[in-house]
Order: C-alpha cells, then structure tokens, then sequence
C-alpha cells in the first residue's frame, strides 16, 4: 500500500515529500497547519482503507487539526470535473476548501468516510492554519496555553492514544482561552458620516451634521493595517457613508492600505449615487480584481413599492435596476432585507427573486435579523434564530467599533456606554484589551447587565 504526502503552502505550491510512483493515495494538508494531530491522521488513513473510501475527512474539529485523504481513483475524476467546471469556478485559487468544493460538485460519484469529533466545535469557527496573522497569534496563544498548563498541557497528551483524546483536550482549551478566541479585530465598523437617506432607521443612533475628517480616517487605517493586517473595515457604522463628500477618497484608502471593505447603502439612494463623480472616481481607479474586495449591501427591506416607502425614499424599481448596474461593476454587491414585522410577509417573495442567478445581483442577498440594541429599540423580531447553547460574543472577539470622534464603545450595540478608549489617541492595542474582562465573563456563561439582555452574540462579521 503506497500513499503520497501532499503539503499545501500558502504560495499555493504542492510538494511531493515522498518522490513516490503509482500511490493509492494522498494525504492532504495545508503546511500552515500548526496542530496537525498525527494519531488523528493515523485514524483517517485506517479508516479509509478499512471501509475502501475515496475521499475521508474530519468534521467538528478546528480547521487544521487533520488531513483529508483522497484516493487516487477519485483524484483522476476530480481532475476531470475541473476540466468542466465553470471558467469563474476555475480562476479561483488553491485554498483550504478547494478538495471538497469540487467533489461537492458531483458529491453522489464518491465513496465519502468522515472521523466525526466527540464535541462540535464548528460554532466557535476555531481555525489554526497560519495563513493569516489573526489566525497565527490564536496557534500561539494556544501552544503557550497548552505548554503551561501542567497535567492538560501539550507536554503531558499521550502521543500513543488515536486522536480523539488528545485533539479534544486541545479544543477544551482553546474554547477557555481569551488569548486565543479573541487575538486582533478582524472587522473595523466605522462611523464616517452622521446623516442618514433612509425613511425608518433600524438603529437608536440620532443622525447628526458631524462626520469624520479623511485625515483622520487615513491615520486611523495605517493603525488599524499595523495592529490586525488582514481585516474588513466598514464604513457604515450608524450613518450613510455615500453621503459623506470625501467618500471615494475614504474608500480608495482602505482598499489601499490592503483591506476588504464593506459599505452599506440606501436603496432609495443607489440609483444617484452610480451618477455621481464619487462612483467613477472609485471604477475609474480599481481594476476588476481589486473591486472583488469591496462589498455592498444595499438596503432594500421589500418586494414591494409600499413596503419600500415605508423604509426608503424612491422608486424600488429603480433601485433594483441600480443593483444590476453595481453588480456589474462590483461583483460582491448583495440586496438587503432586515427582517421585522412590516416586511416578514414579504420575505419569500424578497427571497425567491433575489437568490435566483438571473437576478439583478447574480443570486447574492443578504436576509439580516433585526437588532433591538439591548432594548433601546422596539422588539420588532419576527423569528429567534439564536442557538440553543449560548457561546462567547462574535462581536467582542472579532470587532472594533469607532465613532465619529474616535471613541471605542465596547460593541456596536453599546455605543452609549462608556468609551474604552480613543482610536484617534490611544494604542488600538490597549483598546482592545479592554474586551477581555467582559470576554472572561462570557467564557465563564456569566452576562451581566446589557449583555444579558442581548441577542446580537451569535451574528457574525466577516
């Protein structure tokens, strides 16, 4: 039985470790795989002889803690349904997902084994590939975790055991730790303009005259680039960004310093917004692939021109011809529906029209739940979609909220409360480590207060 060893680096190179001829089949890993378990690997390989598979793989555990083995068989079809994917499908790069993106194509002609994980850890969406710096520090994080913690500690796993034992162990400890749930933001919800257009806002922020100056914003993106590396930065925190005059100066300088970004926009307003010089200054100025990377929600709330007014200024069938006119050009531009009451009747027909590939937007869409904002706001929710086990907030791990005056509320739903800190001043650093205390609480099931009141904890950014 010969089987060949294939590392996939970062670079998107393969390497054969093993120089060998006519194997049966492959192990496949991402170099970056900091804790790649050798007993987990081991209890793959048997598996797949065992039962004659053609593809097994883990399912429950952190990405990067086992291979996915693939029969040589099976890899000759592979190679077939990539010469018949689609030219899109094609262009994409070789990534984590890439082995299981096209079988899942033709999932039915394979012989498919899974080594499932005692506990599911896919919720706390833990990834220790080291492709990303945010990922990397939460591997480190970890390994010093589990080197210090005596009898739990890495040193002390027994290496001889298959690996469920020792792979679980490591998860209970990342899924206690901090340091390694929450390691640097990786989505910056920024505040550039204190107007709104729409007609019925969905947040308790009273709209104001202030915006934030583009210098200041520049500043605060080469922090921000300095701290995290990779990440999102938002431009529409509590505000319409496309109404701010310097708006394709703050997008172009996002986009950049390296960032995807992410703009929310009017409906009502889109139609004028593809008129003016800010949008060609930004076409004009970012090439195809850079325009990838820019993503637009655009608020619609309806399927109908009565449900629209009641939300947004305008003409709905103007608007849905604007998002054809941005999809074009921006292929990440997704429709919006915030589900509440006055629309809920609407959802499907929202829902039908847009996922469909010939749609205006290419089947993207984004359907939101509404947030109450800890009870500022009306409950005006028409479904609870929240898991039944509570885990630690999505939005203390991963975001950075900051408001027009540089002030950092502890999340986007506490921005009343005390600030805790100035991006504009402070270390983002510093800032940032004033999330821990309330994330220790969160490890612990302990919500206190607002958050105790809150179902925003589960939705995720990015």
């Amino acid at each position: 039985m010969k089987f060949l060893v294939l590392l996939f680096s970062d670079k998107n190179e393969f390497q054969d470790k093993t120089k060998a001829a006519a194997a049966n089949f492959v192990v496949y890993a991402q170099a970056s795989a900091a804790f790649l378990d050798l007993p987990l690997s081991k209890k793959l390989i048997q598996d797949h002889i065992e039962f004659k598979a053609e593809y097994t793989f883990a399912d429950g555990y952190p990405a990067g803690f086992a291979p996915e083995i693939i029969d040589s068989g099976a890899a000759a079809i592979m190679a077939q349904l990539c010469k018949t994917a689609s030219a899109e499908s094609a262009k994409k790069p070789v990534c984590k997902d890439s082995v299981f993106d096209i079988i899942k194509g033709d999932v039915n002609s394979f012989e498919i084994e899974t080594e499932i994980a005692g506990a599911d850890y896919r919720l706390l969406r833990l990834d220790f590939l080291c492709s990303s710096n945010l990922n990397a520090l939460a591997a480190e994080s970890l390994a010093k975790k589990l080197a210090a913690d005596g009898k739990q500690g890495l040193l002390e796993l027994d290496k001889e055991k298959l690996g469920e034992e020792n792979v679980l162990a490591i998860c209970e400890a990342a899924a206690r730790e901090t340091c390694v749930l929450k390691t640097v933001p990786a989505f910056y919800n920024i505040q550039i303009e204190g107007r709104v257009f729409c007609k019925k806002s969905f947040s308790p922020y009273k709209p104001c005259e202030e915006r934030m100056s583009f210098e200041k914003f520049e500043a605060l993106a080469q922090k921000a680039k300095a701290f995290s590396g990779q990440a999102v930065l938002s431009l529409s925190l509590f505000g319409e960004a496309a109404l701010h005059p310097d708006f394709d100066k703050f997008l172009l300088c996002a986009a950049g310093a390296g960032f995807g970004v992410f703009v929310e926009i009017d409906g009502g307003l889109l139609p004028e917004f593809l008129q003016g010089q800010a949008y060609k200054n930004i076409c004009s100025a970012l090439d195809f692939e850079a325009r990838k990377k820019i993503y637009f929600a655009v608020c619609l709330d309806a399927a109908s021109q009565k449900t629209f007014e009641e939300f947004h200024q305008g003409d709905l069938e103007a608007a849905c011809a604007a998002v054809k006119a941005l999809s074009a050009e921006f292929p990440e531009t997704y429709p919006q529906l915030v589900r509440v009451q006055k629309n809920e009747d609407e959802l499907e027909a929202f829902f039908r029209f847009w996922s469909d590939k010939n749609s205006p937007s290419n089947g993207k869409i984004i359907v939101q739940k509404y947030d109450y904002f800890c009870g500022l706001l009306p409950q005006e929710k028409t479904a609870d979609l929240a898991p039944i086990d509570r885990e630690p907030c999505w939005h203390l791990r991963r975001d950075m909220d900051i408001l027009l005056d540089g002030s950092v509320p502890m999340c986007r739903d506490l921005f009343l409360g005390e600030p805790l800190g100035n991006a504009f001043e402070d270390d983002l650093r510093d800032i940032w480590k004033n999330k821990d205390a309330l994330l220790a609480e969160h490890v612990k099931k302990e919500y206190r207060n607002s958050c105790g009141n809150c179902d925003e904890w589960h939705t995720f950014n990015f």
